[in-house]
């Protein structure tokens, strides 16, 4: 056997007997800890938990815990961030000329209602019903300046 491997198991050895001896202090300190001298039972006190199931030790445990605990509080603080906050819809200048950039597929408010019933609509940034929206944004003006029809000199004399 070389000089190198007997210091190995030297090392290994006293190892070993330093684990042994913990142990052995351990138990004789729960020992000495349960057995008052007026023969009840103590309730074990948390220097008493050296490890959990997992053999982390008690503090390692603790702040696993604050740290799931503090993720959960976080998630459900995002969560109801997300549930207050309304949908995000483009301005109205923006919204308009989206719609205008279509064409004249539209030409009124009816016409914009059947297309949203009908599914088409796959665009989240262009309210469904712009007119309620936009009014309480205080940029609504109007269905044929929203969709860009152009009004006849008949129509205005008439308003």
């Amino acid at each position: 056997m070389s000089n190198i491997e007997e210091e190995e198991d030297n090392i290994s050895s006293n190892n070993n007997k330093k684990r042994r001896k913990k142990k052995a202090d351990l138990v004789d300190d729960n020992d000495n800890d349960n057995n008052n001298n007026d023969g009840e039972s103590t309730v074990p006190t948390t220097s008493m938990l050296v490890a959990d199931v997992r053999g982390r030790p008690a503090g390692v445990v603790i702040d696993d815990l604050n740290w799931r605990v503090e993720k959960l509080r976080l998630e459900e603080a995002n969560k109801r961030r997300f549930l207050k906050s309304g949908p995000r819809f483009l301005p109205y200048d923006e919204c308009r000329k989206w719609v205008q950039a279509w064409g004249e597929r539209w030409i009124s408010s009816e016409e914009w209602n059947d297309w949203i019933q009908s599914g088409e609509k796959r665009n989240s940034y262009i309210p469904s019903r712009p007119d309620e929206y936009y009014t309480r944004t205080g940029r609504w003006i109007s269905w044929e300046h929203f969709l860009g029809v152009k009004t006849t000199d008949d129509d205005v004399k008439s308003d």
